[in-house]
């Protein structure tokens, strides 16, 4: 090998070096100590920005009327593939099937 192709060839191991190095940093910031967030009451009562958000409450008048939705979508979605199913057997366009595993 040559002088110049050596220099090459060290210079791509150092930059592809440096360069994982630098992938697998954190990049200098330590998120835990950087905290400017919390206001003053929320830091007296001991409460932290982790703290768990408020679940929502589900009765069971929204689980039908979502259900409902759900179902309606559905429906919609089955006859929206059938007209495509018809309208490519009209065009001659093949129609692939899901193979049954």
């Amino acid at each position: 090998m040559s002088l110049t192709k050596k220099w090459k060839l060290i210079l791509a191991s150092l930059s592809f070096a440096l360069l994982t190095a630098c992938a697998g940093s954190s990049g200098g910031s330590d998120d835990s100590s950087y905290d400017d967030g919390d206001d003053a009451a929320a830091v007296e009562g001991g409460s932290s920005k982790k703290a768990a958000a408020p679940k929502e409450v589900i009765d069971e008048n929204k689980l039908k009327k979502t259900e409902d939705e759900a179902m309606a979508a559905t429906e919609e979605n089955h006859k929206l593939r059938k007209e495509i199913f018809e309208a490519k057997n009209k065009l001659g366009i093949p129609v692939e099937r899901p193979d049954a595993e």
